[in-house]
C-alpha cells in the first residue's frame, strides 16, 4: 500500500469511526459489530468512488507527529459532527424530561433508546417517536449529505475546525423547540392543577390532592393519545428546521 493511501485510509477511518460512535441513533446500545460494519461500508464507498482529497500539509511529506495530530483532529471532528446530529432528537428529550418532572414519572429512569443516559418512560416514548419520524422523513439522508459535504469543507489532514458559536446557538434553539413540543401537555397539567386547587378550596373535606398524582398521569396519557398526531407534525417540522440549521452549525 502506498504511503499516501495509508494516510488517507487512517484519517478517513478516524473521522468515520468517531462519527458513528457518537451518533444518537447508533449509540452505545447498538452492537459493536453493526457500528464497525457501517464504518467499513462508508469507508469502502468513499475509497471506491471518489476518495476525499488530502490537505497539502500531509499530501507530500508524512511525519509521525503531524500524522498523530491529524488523527486526533479527525476523530474530534467526527465526534463533533455526531453530537451535532443529536439536535434532531434533543427537543423530544427536553419535552419528555420537562413533562415527566412535572408529573413525577422520572423516579425510576432507565437507559434511553439513543444511548446509556438515563431516561424516564415518557422521555423514552417521545425519543422513540422522534427517531421514527426522523427516519420516516428521510432525515438520515440529511446526515449522509452533511457527512459527505464535510470532506469538502474540512479536508482530511487540514487545520480548519468548526466554530463553537453556531453549535451553542443550535443547542439553544433545540431547547426552545423542546419546550414548544411539551407546551400542549404542560398546558393540560396546568389546567388540571388549577382545577384541583379550586376544588380543594371549595371542598377541603374531599382531600382532592390524594388522587392528584393519579389524575396527572391519566391526563398525560389521555392528552398524549389525543395530541399524538399534532406532536408528530411538530416533530416533523422540528426535523425540517434542524435540517436547515445544520449546515450553519457544521
Amino acid at each position: 500500500m502506498r504511503p499516501e493511501l495509508a494516510v488517507l485510509v487512517g484519517l478517513l477511518l478516524a473521522r468515520l469511526g468517531a462519527f458513528v460512535a457518537v451518533m444518537p441513533l447508533l449509540g452505545a446500545r447498538t452492537p459493536r459489530l453493526v457500528r464497525v460494519g457501517l464504518v467499513v461500508a462508508l469507508a469502502g464507498f468513499y475509497l471506491s468512488s471518489a476518495p476525499p482529497a488530502l490537505a497539502g500539509a500531509l499530501g507530500s511529506d508524512i511525519e509521525s507527529v503531524r500524522y498523530g495530530l491529524a488523527l486526533i483532529r479527525e476523530a474530534l471532528l467526527g465526534a463533533a459532527m455526531g453530537l451535532a446530529f443529536n439536535l434532531f432528537l434533543l427537543p423530544a428529550r427536553v419535552a419528555g424530561e420537562f413533562v415527566a418532572q412535572q408529573v413525577g414519572l422520572n423516579v425510576a429512569p432507565l437507559p434511553g433508546p439513543t444511548g446509556d443516559s438515563a431516561a424516564g418512560p415518557l422521555t423514552t416514548a417521545l425519543e422513540t417517536v422522534a427517531a421514527v419520524v426522523f427516519l420516516a422523513v428521510n432525515g438520515h439522508h440529511v446526515v449522509l449529505a452533511a457527512l459527505h459535504a464535510s470532506f469538502a469543507t474540512f479536508p482530511l489532514g487540514g487545520t480548519m475546525v468548526p466554530q463553537a458559536g453556531p453549535m451553542v446557538t443550535g443547542v439553544a434553539i433545540a431547547y426552545e423547540l423542546g419546550v414548544l413540543l411539551a407546551a400542549p401537555l404542560a398546558t393540560c397539567l396546568f389546567l388540571l392543577a388549577i382545577t384541583l386547587a379550586i376544588m380543594a378550596r371549595t371542598a377541603p373535606q374531599l382531600n382532592i390532592y390524594s388522587v392528584g398524582f393519579t389524575l396527572q398521569v391519566l391526563v398525560v396519557l389521555l392528552g398524549g393519545l389525543f395530541l399524538l398526531p399534532e406532536m408528530v407534525r411538530t416533530m416533523t417540522a422540528i426535523t425540517g428546521q434542524v435540517s436547515e440549521l445544520l449546515p450553519g452549525v457544521l
